[in-house]
């Protein structure tokens, strides 16, 4: 009965998801919020792969940088799915590439352990994503020449 359970609320999160996941099309929009003038030399993005939700979560390390404002919108603009619409790692390395950045390095930033399988929904999602857990990316990025100050 349990694993009867377990298989409906999957399959009912698979259909909702599936709804509510679009074409991976990376959609240029003007950034004027988000100029790379005003942005650090180098930024570091740390991405996430959330299997259930069908993209990556995106996180800029923005607290007590004199550049907060600045990476706060462009973490903002990077998640907003009616923008770039960045749904995995070679969407994020395209969309920085357009806004004035280079790829320069990728290092696993730290490792999420699978859930201990306490209650219902943490067996669930432990299940969707293999028992194994994910793990976190940091992406560097450096202005192009062109950009540098």
């Amino acid at each position: 009965m349990k694993k009867a359970k377990t298989l409906f609320v999957i399959c009912a999160l698979g259909i909702f998801t599936h709804n509510q996941i679009q074409g991976q099309e990376l959609s240029v929009v003007r950034a004027a919020r988000v100029n790379v003038n005003q942005l650090p030399e180098y930024v570091i993005i740390t991405s996430q792969n959330t299997k259930l939700l069908g993209g990556i979560n995106i996180i800029i390390d923005y607290k007590k940088s004199t550049y907060k404002n600045s990476l706060r919108e462009l973490e903002e603009l990077l998640q907003d799915g009616d923008k770039l619409r960045v749904r995995n790692q070679t969407d994020l390395l395209n969309s920085m590439s357009k806004l004035g950045f280079e790829y320069v390095n990728a290092y696993n930033a730290s490792a999420v352990t699978a859930s201990a399988g306490k209650d219902d929904l943490d067996v669930i999602f432990d299940e969707l994503d293999g028992g194994e857990g994910s793990f976190r990316i940091n992406m560097v990025f450096r202005k192009k020449e062109k950009f540098r100050g």
